[in-house]
């Protein structure tokens, strides 16, 4: 049987906040470095995000600049909502935690050394010979990425069990005094979370879906257009307004050579976990494509109601695409998400009762 999904469980930090009150706090900060008000606003108001979470009350930002108390709070914080997520997600799939053969942890938000998996590891009790394998620097990609790792695990072991676990706290990338576009839109859109996903080759406990294929994408010389520059203040991000044009230039090429390269056509693709990177990005998907609004559905609800996750949130989506029992079984599905590298990671699934 090919590696299937067992449960997806998610966690979030205490805090949140709405558009409305991201408008009225980041408004007057970009302001007073020059940046126009309104557009600012206009940015919120146009991210299609009704709520996110924080892993602090909004004041700690303006309260706390520096990188070493922004990254105190990543080590409790992902900690915290790592180990919920996975607890939740073994529960789901009626595995205990010394069945785990592999965890693959990914983060791009935080620095811990030991990585995050270490702390869930002795928390809840694996095996003193489990696998691990942090991802901590392939961005909003890296939880495709880590699922396609995992399949592979499990076809030269099977019978094993892998832990998929994404937690991303980019409120703490915030940089207070960068009045960049890039900065303003990655205050407005981005939240924190975590996602919790167990895979093995055995049939699931519930409707979910398989993974059949995966392919990764870098395209060459693009390594400035998405990613942080790490400075003495934290994380800076860098967002290049090249993005759309090489998803729209690039992308159905790329989804139809893979789709083709197992058999299948474009237009027998049932269901989309898509990485809601942004609106601009969900629409030039769904456009790019040739889907229809309600493909792109779970994603816009995900980007909706948490934001941009970054690395979990094709996890969320894919949650989000089971909970609405979108995922039929023996139909396929395509799962796409796009990081730093400029890379595109491509996966192919099939749903199963």
């Amino acid at each position: 049987m090919a590696p299937t999904i067992q449960s997806i469980a998610t966690a979030l930090p205490p805090h949140s906040m709405t558009a409305e009150e991201s408008e009225a706090r980041l408004a007057p900060i970009f302001a007073a470095q020059g940046e126009d008000e309104t557009l600012v606003a206009q940015i919120v108001r146009n991210s299609g995000i009704r709520k996110r979470y924080l892993s602090r009350p909004p004041g700690f930002y303006l309260a706390e600049t520096s990188l070493t108390a922004r990254n105190g709070v990543f080590e409790e914080v992902a900690v915290e909502i790592g180990v919920e997520a996975a607890r939740k997600a073994l529960d789901q799939a009626g595995i205990r935690p010394d069945e785990v053969d592999l965890i693959i942890d990914t983060s791009c938000t935080g620095v811990m050394i030991p990585a995050l998996d270490v702390h869930v590891a002795n928390k809840l009790g694996f095996r003193d010979d489990v696998r691990r394998l942090p991802l901590t620097e392939a961005g909003c990609a890296a939880g495709a990425t880590s699922l396609a790792f995992g399949a592979e695990f499990l076809r030269a072991r099977p019978g094993g069990v892998v832990l998929l676990l994404s937690v991303e706290l980019p409120s703490l990338t915030f940089q207070l005094d960068d009045a960049t576009r890039a900065n303003v839109v990655s205050a407005a859109i981005f939240g924190d979370g975590a996602a919790a996903v167990v895979l093995a080759d055995r049939p699931a406990p519930r409707p979910s879906f398989e993974h059949l294929a995966h392919k990764a994408v870098l395209f060459k010389d693009t390594q400035s257009i998405m990613g942080f520059d790490l400075r003495t203040e934290g994380f800076k991000i860098i967002l290049s307004k090249r993005i759309p044009l090489l998803v729209r230039r690039e992308l159905r090429g790329q989804v139809e050579t893979f789709l083709e390269s197992q058999g299948v056509g474009l237009d027998e693709i049932d269901f989309f976990a898509l990485h809601p990177g942004g609106t601009k990005v969900l629409d030039n998907v769904r456009d790019v494509l040739g889907l229809d609004e309600a493909q792109v559905g779970a994603a816009r609800e995900v980007l909706a109601d948490y934001g941009n996750l970054s690395s979990a949130s094709v996890h969320f989506v894919a949650k989000a695409l089971l909970e609405r029992e979108e995922i039929q079984p023996g139909r396929f599905g395509l799962l796409i998400a796009m990081g730093p590298g400029f890379t595109v990671e491509l996966a192919l699934l099939r749903g199963v009762a």
